[in-house]
C-alpha cells in the first residue's frame, strides 16, 4: 500500500515544520506500517494477575519522545456543551502515525502500533462511515501513538475526542506493558479508540457529571467504554455506535416542543 500523500493546509504545514524545528527529526521518527512485522506480547514474567477494571485518566502527560519540550471520554456521548463526532463519507478517514522512539525497548513501539491497528480494524469493520488508518508520515496523521510516563502507575492509556486540532496524541503508558495487561493491548486500544470516535465512559452520568453527556441506547456495564477488563466490543456497542454515526439530526436529547434542547452535534473533518 503506498504511503498517503494528502496535501495539508499551509497553517498545519507550518505547525508540523515548527514542531520538527523544536524537537528535531529524530524525536518525530515514525514507524512504517508497510515494513512493520507483527509482534507478539513479550513473555510474562513475575505476577500475571489480570486487571479487574480498566483505569483511565483525564490529564495527558507529554509523549516520552518529546518530553521536556515546552482530556474524560451505554454509549455516552458529548463533552462540554456539544457532542463531537467525525464527518462521515466513503473517503473519510482519521489517520494515525506511530512514534518509533521513546519506548523502553524498540520492539514495544512495533507491538503497540500493530495492536492499535488491530483495534482500529475491529472498529473499521462496523462501517461507521469513518475509517481509522495507519500512515507513515506524521504530516498525514490526525493523531500519533506515543509512549509516555504517568504519575498514576495504574493508568494504561489515554486518548481524545473528535476535534480539528493540527495533531492529537494517543498515549500508551508503562502499565499497559506489564504482565496482566500487555496481553490485552489490543483491547486497551479498543477502549481508547472508542474515545477517539466520540464515546464517553459508560458511567459518565454518575462519575463524570461535570461534563454533560447523552445516552445512546440502553445502559450496559460490560460496554467497551466501561471499566470491565479486558474491554471488548459488545453487541450493544456495535448497534449504538451505528445509531450515533447514522443519526441525521443536529441535536441529541431533544424534548417534544423544545427543538434546541439537548446537546448539539459538531461534526469534524479529521486534520489528516
Amino acid at each position: 500500500m503506498p504511503h498517503s500523500s494528502n496535501t495539508i493546509n499551509p497553517a498545519r504545514a507550518s505547525f508540523i515544520q515548527d514542531l520538527k524545528g523544536a524537537v528535531g527529526l529524530e524525536a518525530l521518527k515514525t514507524l512504517d506500517p508497510n515494513a512493520t512485522e507483527v509482534h507478539s506480547p513479550p513473555p510474562a514474567t513475575g505476577s500475571t494477575t489480570r486487571l479487574e477494571r480498566y483505569p483511565c485518566t483525564t490529564q495527558k502527560p507529554m509523549p516520552a519522545t518529546i518530553a521536556g519540550i515546552t482530556n474524560v471520554a451505554a454509549l455516552q456521548v458529548g463533552y462540554g456543551k456539544v457532542i463531537p463526532r467525525w464527518k462521515t463519507g466513503s473517503t473519510k478517514t482519521v489517520n494515525f502515525a506511530a512514534f518509533e522512539n521513546g519506548y523502553p525497548k524498540p520492539e514495544l513501539a512495533f507491538l503497540a502500533a500493530t495492536k492499535l491497528k488491530e483495534a482500529a480494524d475491529e472498529w473499521n469493520a462496523l462501517k461507521l462511515g469513518i475509517q481509522l488508518n495507519w500512515v507513515y508520515k506524521i504530516e498525514d496523521a490526525a493523531f500519533v501513538l506515543s509512549y509516555a510516563k504517568n504519575d498514576n502507575p495504574a493508568v494504561l492509556a489515554e486518548a481524545f475526542f473528535p476535534n480539528d486540532l493540527d495533531l492529537n496524541v494517543l498515549n500508551v503508558y508503562p502499565a499497559a506493558f506489564e504482565p496482566g495487561a500487555v496481553q490485552y493491548l489490543k483491547n486497551i486500544f479498543l477502549h481508547e479508540l472508542g474515545h477517539v470516535l466520540g464515546f464517553r465512559h459508560e458511567f459518565a452520568p454518575e462519575l463524570e457529571s461535570d461534563e454533560q453527556s447523552v445516552q445512546i441506547g440502553p445502559r450496559n456495564p460490560t460496554s467497551v467504554m466501561a471499566y470491565e477488563f479486558p474491554p471488548q466490543l459488545q453487541p450493544s456497542d456495535i448497534e449504538n455506535a451505528k445509531t450515533f454515526y447514522q443519526f441525521p439530526g443536529k441535536y441529541i436529547g431533544q424534548a417534544q416542543g423544545e427543538p434546541k434542547w439537548g446537546l448539539m452535534i459538531v461534526d469534524y473533518d479529521a486534520n489528516n
